[in-house]
């Protein structure tokens, strides 16, 4: 089975593929206890800390066209062997930083590398990948993050690394590595299937982007995702800060640790079983049903407070979040075209509004009505998570009709020879 994976995909995917895995581990040792480090060390408050969570995807929304269009205009190579030095400079900078203004300066730079170099990399696994084996290389990159998700916190926590920000010197450390293995293995790039995929200059991206304007299916889509978004950010925002600062529970910052890893182990698990159960589903259903049990599971927060509870929310948060990392990117990548796909895959960043707005209103909400008030606050919140259905739902109805149109139009040709 691995035998027959590898020989599917070629070395310049395996890189990208073990750069996310290693860096993702780091990742995980670091920036799940931001919020935590920031309140608990620095004395920043809540909502100071909510808005330095929320630099991040609101400069990775403003920025993701930009680096969508540098992705169909710019060696892909280039891109993915230059950014990673940059941002790995950055997160090394977290280190020494010590005040509110410089932790929102530094983290609105990671987003700003995030938005260029994710439709990059997105792109080279979509140029570098035959179309039937696309899903499959969408669904290593998941499991590839999903195990740094499983890696990273066990390491923090077996090294006691949860209040210091050391990670962060080790995560630059490894992004900068990976970008010097990236000129490497794409050192020969312009004789690969990479150079090819990238547009001559004269490509309209103004006008590229005015295509997108009018794909209002890929918008409702965004749209509804945003939501789903919104409710996936207060894993690392409001439920980290609830846990940890509640006195209905013991040791909550341990207990956030574990549950972090439970999220990892439950999509580990539970990957390929469930692709094999939804490879016959209509993709937007599988992306409206993760956004609906993302929503269900904050519910658990409005229980009588137990051990149990965190355990049963990351269960079904975690189904949730792997319906998105499984159908997600291969769906923005079925419904963009050839010649725009780093754009699409860009502006697909967009749904990071909802990333943007989640740490703030959950952090306003629990200042609102208190750690210790878990009802108004997690009720909310999977109020506002669930409406994502509601557009998922309207987008995938358009998407039918549009199926349907270009059927009949199809059969009326052959019918009439017009």
């Amino acid at each position: 089975m691995g035998f027959q994976i590898s020989r599917k995909l070629n070395r310049r995917v395996w890189n990208i593929l073990a750069g996310t895995f290693f860096t993702r581990t780091a990742l995980f040792m670091s920036v799940p206890y931001l919020a935590i480090f920031l309140t608990s060390q620095k004395q920043i408050p809540i909502f100071l800390a909510g808005c330095v969570l929320s630099i991040n995807p609101l400069v990775n929304v403003a920025f993701s066209g930009f680096g969508g269009a540098l992705a169909d205009r710019l060696p892909l190579h280039k891109i993915i062997a230059v950014v990673p030095v940059v941002w790995g400079v950055v997160f090394i900078l977290f280190y020494y930083a010590d005040s509110f203004p410089a932790f929102l300066l530094l983290n609105g730079l990671n987003g700003l590398c995030y938005s260029i170099f994710e439709p990059a990399s997105k792109k080279v696994l979509s140029s570098e990948t035959l179309p039937e084996n696309r899903l499959l290389v969408f669904n290593l990159r998941y499991t590839a993050i999903n195990l740094g998700c499983f890696l990273g916190p066990l390491l923090s926590l077996l090294f006691n690394m949860k209040l210091t920000l050391f990670p962060y010197v080790l995560l630059g450390t490894l992004y900068i590595l990976y970008g010097a293995s990236t000129q490497f293995f794409f050192r020969q790039g312009q004789a690969s299937q990479i150079n090819a995929s990238v547009p001559s200059r004269n490509i309209r991206s103004l006008k590229n982007l005015g295509t997108i304007r009018k794909d209002y299916i890929f918008l409702l889509l965004l749209a509804g995702m945003s939501f789903s978004f919104f409710g996936y950010s207060q894993l690392n925002g409001t439920v980290s800060q609830y846990l940890a600062t509640t006195s209905t529970l013991a040791d909550g910052a341990r207990i956030y640790s574990v549950i972090l890893s439970l999220n990892a182990i439950v999509i580990l698990a539970a990957q390929f079983a469930v692709l094999r159960w939804i490879s016959r589903w209509n993709p937007f259903n599988v992306v409206l049903t993760s956004n609906l049990l993302i929503a269900i599971s904050f519910l658990f927060f409005v229980l009588p407070v137990s051990p149990l509870m965190p355990l049963l929310f990351i269960t079904v948060f975690s189904l949730g979040e792997l319906l998105i990392g499984a159908r997600f990117d291969a769906l923005v990548d079925e419904l963009s075209p050839d010649h725009s796909k780093g754009l699409y895959f860009g502006c697909s960043e967009f749904v990071k509004i909802g990333t943007t707005f989640g740490p703030m209103l959950g952090a306003g909400l629990l200042g609102l009505y208190g750690v210790d008030s878990p009802i108004p606050v997690f009720g909310l919140v999977g109020g506002i998570t669930a409406f994502g259905a509601v557009l998922i739902a309207v987008a995938s109805f358009q998407h039918l009709r549009k199926i349907r149109q270009a059927v009949d139009a199809k059969e009326h040709i052959i019918l009439t020879g017009e």
